[in-house]
């Protein structure tokens, strides 16, 4: 019950505070509410507003009636005092600025600020027109474009202040327009792009119109043209137009080159002819390249004879081989062509019936050879010589490509490929010299030229000798492009190559990602030369080079060995090999070493005379190696000696294969050291008048006798090693002693 009544209360008081709200809610009420403070504000804030827009209003007014005054001064004044106009334009800027400012802040001021920056821009453009007149007219005072060359006289000098004065008023009218980044970003200077207009219409006239002088095949005449212009106007530039620039930039704190404005200026008219002419050149390969060639050597020669500068700030001006390398399909189709001529070339050198003949005129390789005063230097073939010619002429066609990335194509696909290529062309070569067996003449039916199959050909005459000639003409074009690549890594050009693609290492996935092709050697090379790049970027083709180089030398030493061993036969079968003669020392050799004595004589005499020394004394030793060899294995070890066995043997190799070599190296026998030791156990006396104690490290005798037994017992080894160095024996090696003694027939039968 108690709880009905109180839901009944709330009820009723919920109601009552409803029927409140409608009645203080209603707008009858809120007028009756009013008071008449809040009237006299609505009326204040009315007030506020007009007085606002009257504000507006009359600064409106009094801005419109300044850029009225400004613009009416600087137009009375142009006509009498040029100069004193551009002090009205200058605050008619600054004022503009002001009120742009504004605006920027306030919408309200935002159509006054189009109204004075039309105004101003129209007053820009009245004193133009009027500064522009008057400085044309001091131009045509002065006859130009014709070259005005110092020293300036009287009636010169009087033409010269008012162009002088007239150039300043212009470049105050652009510099007061302008800030510095302007003036020194790609904009021109205003009066020397007046300047420009007569020289730009004589360039037009000769090298765009229908003159003879506008040629495709004769980029060289407009470049020519363009070079003596600005040689001719230099002198000028720097001595007149120069002081008036600095006077007029000082107030902006910068260096205005007036040199280089003239030369952007008039590289803006070979810019417009390269574009209308490339996309004719792109038919004619050849023009292509000898314009591209010309144009990479008229930018270089600007930046040498006139110090244009090409790179400011690190913002790089426009050039004239820009305008190609920058177009990528351009900059491809003159690659193109320079690397299919290459590779004409190429072809035809190696195509040569002589492509490996000696070369007599050596005047292309000779400043790279280390050794040019040696008559036995390295010789060039006439393949080595074309080659590098061919070589410099690729590098001379890019190294002044500015991109590093455009330099990578042409080293790496167009230079590296002559290399491998010529490098395969002596491999395969040496291949198909080695497919016959090294045999003298070989008749090969239907066979390629000589210089193309490497092959010793059926008709060939000379034997061994003309077999090393080939051989030796494959080492000497080896190792003459060693010598020059050696001398071209060195070189400041691939130098800063070099060290351009240590600084850029992720440049190589980038070219890798836009130049991969599956059959394209490019990228593999481009791989191997950052790998390799902290060495030289020549470290691998000089390497693979260099090898060849070694094998060639390995090849002539398997020749002469070859030969020896055929020649030798006989007296290595002679059994018994010696037939005894008494107790009479031997004075002659065997005559069956006549024939191979006679053909290493002519075979080495033949290297000897050709090589240059020390190529000569490494591959006789490796000579002397085998020979070695060849006595120890077929000789040494397989016969049992007789006292005048061994004694021969010595005569054989004193008389025979020492005497023979001995024309050509000192000591020959230091080469075959094993053979000299054997000799000396092989003659060496069976037994002696010995002490007691058999050997002392004084005793000067030594006998097989005594020496076998030190071999044989280990606690005699100090004694072994007294008589080794007795008989000068440290090359053989104990076993190598044992097997040589045992050789010996008193010793086999002491043994027995």
């Amino acid at each position: 019950m108690q709880l009905a009544n109180l839901h009944a209360s709330l009820t009723e008081s919920q109601h009552n505070l409803q029927e409140y709200r409608k009645q203080h809610d209603s707008p009858a009420s809120s007028e009756a509410g009013a008071t008449l403070q809040s009237q006299l504000l609505a009326k204040l804030k009315r007030i506020e507003t007009k007085l606002k827009a009257l504000q507006i209003a009359k600064s409106y007014a009094k801005a419109l009636l300044v850029s009225s005054e400004l613009c009416a001064q600087a137009r009375e004044l142009v006509s009498t005092d040029p100069e004193a106009a551009i002090a009205p334009y200058v605050q008619m800027v600054k004022f503009s600025q002001y009120i742009a400012d504004q605006a920027g802040e306030q919408a309200c001021y935002e159509e006054v600020k189009l109204h004075l920056m039309s105004s101003r821009k129209q007053l820009w453009e009245d004193l133009n027109a009027m500064l522009k007149k008057n400085f044309e007219a001091t131009l045509e005072g002065l006859s130009w474009p014709t070259p005005i060359k110092p020293p300036y006289g009287p009636q010169m000098k009087a033409k010269l202040d008012k162009f002088e004065q007239a150039f300043f008023n212009l470049l105050l009218l652009q510099t007061s327009s302008s800030d510095h980044e302007e003036l020194t970003g790609d904009n021109l200077l205003a009066p020397v792009s007046i300047m420009m207009e007569a020289i730009s219409l004589r360039f037009r006239f000769h090298f765009e119109g229908s003159k003879p002088t506008n040629r495709l095949d004769k980029p060289e005449w407009y470049l020519t043209h363009v070079k003596n212009t600005i040689a001719a106007h230099i002198p000028f530039l720097m001595t007149v137009v120069q002081p008036i620039v600095d006077r007029a930039s000082d107030h902006l704190q910068i260096r205005i080159s007036v040199k280089d404005h003239f030369i952007r200026a008039i590289l803006v008219n070979v810019a417009r002819k390269l574009r209308n002419d490339i996309p004719r050149l792109l038919d004619h390969p050849s023009y292509l390249s000898h314009t591209v060639h010309e144009i990479l050597t008229f930018d270089q020669l600007l930046q040498d004879d006139f110090a244009y500068v090409t790179l400011e700030k690190n913002v790089q001006r426009e050039t004239a081989s820009a305008v190609i390398l920058q177009n990528r399909e351009w900059f491809d189709a003159w690659f193109q062509a320079e690397k299919t001529f290459a590779r004409t070339r190429y072809d035809d050198i190696l195509l040569d019936a002589h492509a490996f003949e000696l070369d007599e005129n050596e005047d292309i390789i000779s400043s790279y050879k280390q050794q040019a005063s040696d008559p036995r230097s390295v010789k060039a073939t006439k393949s080595v010589a074309k080659l590098i010619n061919l070589l410099e002429s690729i590098t001379d066609a890019y190294k002044l490509l500015p991109s590093l990335e455009q330099r990578l194509r042409f080293f790496a696909d167009i230079q590296l490929g002559l290399l491998d290529g010529y490098k395969y062309r002596i491999s395969s070569a040496i291949d198909s010299l080695e497919a016959v067996s090294l045999i003298r003449s070989v008749p090969v039916p239907g066979g390629l030229p000589d210089a193309v199959t490497g092959v010793i050909m059926s008709s060939e005459q000379g034997g061994v000798v003309a077999v090393l000639h080939r051989i030796y003409r494959w080492w000497t074009s080896a190792c003459s492009v060693s010598e020059v690549l050696r001398v071209w890594a060195d070189d400041e050009l691939f130098l800063d190559l070099q060290f351009e693609v240590n600084q850029n290492p992720e440049l190589f996935q980038e070219m890798a990602n836009q130049y991969e092709s599956p059959d394209s050697l490019f990228v593999p090379r481009l791989e191997k030369l950052f790998e390799t790049a902290n060495d030289s970027v020549f470290a691998a083709p000089l390497a693979s080079f260099q090898r060849l180089c070694e094998r060639t030398e390995k090849l002539m030493v398997k020749v002469i060995v070859r030969e020896w061993n055929t020649a030798t036969r006989d007296y290595s079968k002679r059994n018994p090999l010696w037939q005894p003669s008494g107790d009479a020392v031997p004075t002659e050799i065997s005559s069956e070493l006549y024939k191979p004595l006679q053909d290493l004589r002519l075979t080495c005499g033949y290297l000897h005379q050709t090589l240059p020394n020390t190529a000569f004394i490494r591959i006789y030793r490796n000579i002397a190696k085998e020979i070695e060899e060849w006595y120890w294995r077929n000789i040494i070890t397989n016969t049992q000696f007789s006292v005048h066995d061994g004694l021969q043997l010595e005569a054989d190799l004193r008389l025979g294969l020492w005497k023979v070599t001995k024309r050509w190296v000192n000591k020959p026998e230091n080469y075959t050291k094993r053979l000299k030791e054997a000799i000396k156990l092989l003659t060496l006396p069976f037994g002696t008048a010995a002490t007691d104690d058999g050997l002392t490290v004084h005793d000067p005798t030594v006998c097989c006798e005594a020496l076998m037994t030190f071999l044989n017992d280990p606690s005699q080894s100090f004694k072994l090693t007294a008589a080794l160095e007795q008989l000068g024996i440290d090359v053989l090696t104990h076993s190598q002693i044992r097997d040589v003694l045992r050789r010996r027939n008193d010793m086999l039968y002491s043994w027995n």
